[in-house]
């Protein structure tokens, strides 16, 4: 997930933290982030690729919402259509709320819950950055090996934050509401195989284009080998896997093992043709 690290931030962060207290410094993350999305400093570069796959009658999932930021785009491409968006973390899904609310996107329906293979109440944790306010894009459901991420760039701390959330299923959950799901974007930190587990109807009946976070290092601490994981896309799902190029602005297809942590994009085979023009 995309996010704003200047040194003025860093600095200024925890001064906030400590005057405002945490319910203070949800209006200033509020304000902040309102800020990044106005400006577009928060860009992942396949939000290029968004108008492409989202006309303005669709359906869209939004899949670990964060701080609402493909939540605002998505809602704007798709104005007579639908934004199902899904943030379980209290801190975060209370910002997102407000920036929901401020934005006036009125065809977002934003559900504090998780997204996972069954509907469960779950356990998730949340590291803490030094100053005591959680780093809520490492957010993630408990049972990661945590002690596997150490030593890497994704590490944060030692010091977590917990919180029973409601985990949903797509298919139970959403799937008699939806009409015309054309794109579902991912980012739960290597849980991303659970939630893909919980939607297969919904992925056979609408054979939606995905946005999918792969990060191995989070897979593997889940237990989940990563040749599996690209199996189970490719030959359970029957999609093809895609890198986008921004220089040439194009897709170009992944035909070796995944050892890149990037997002990647994923396209049902028999829909890879409608987007022949964007393929290399």
């Amino acid at each position: 997930m995309a996010s704003v690290q200047s040194p003025l931030r860093r600095f200024v962060k925890p001064i906030l933290f400590k005057l405002l207290g945490k319910s203070g410094y949800k209006w200033a993350q509020f304000y902040a982030k309102k800020k990044d999305i106005t400006n577009r400093l928060v860009e992942e570069i396949e939000m290029e690729l968004l108008p492409q796959f989202v006309s303005k009658d669709d359906d869209v999932l939004d899949i670990g919402a964060n701080y609402a930021y493909y939540t605002e785009r998505l809602s704007k491409l798709a104005p007579s259509g639908r934004v199902y968006a899904f943030e379980p973390i209290p801190f975060t899904y209370d910002v997102a709320a407000k920036l929901v609310k401020s934005f006036r996107l009125k065809n977002v329906n934003l559900y504090q819950k998780g997204v996972g293979q069954k509907t469960e109440t779950m356990r998730f944790s949340v590291p803490k950055m030094e100053f005591g306010s959680i780093s809520a894009g490492q957010a993630h459901m408990a049972g990661r090996d945590n002690g596997m991420i150490k030593g890497s760039d994704y590490y944060v701390s030692d010091a977590n934050e917990e919180f029973d959330c409601h985990v949903v299923d797509i298919d139970t959950f959403l799937l008699p509401e939806l009409k015309k799901l054309s794109f579902v974007k991912i980012d739960i930190e290597g849980a991303e195989y659970f939630a893909l587990k919980g939607m297969e109807k919904t992925l056979q009946r609408f054979k939606p284009v995905i946005l999918i976070e792969i990060v191995p290092l989070f897979l593997e601490s889940f237990k989940i080998p990563l040749p599996v994981f690209q199996g189970y896309i490719e030959q359970t799902l029957n999609y093809k896997i895609f890198g986008y190029n921004q220089q040439s602005k194009k897709l170009e297809e992944v035909k070796h093992p995944i050892n890149k942590d990037r997002n990647y994009i994923l396209i049902e085979a028999s829909k890879v043709s409608d987007y022949k023009h964007l393929i290399a």
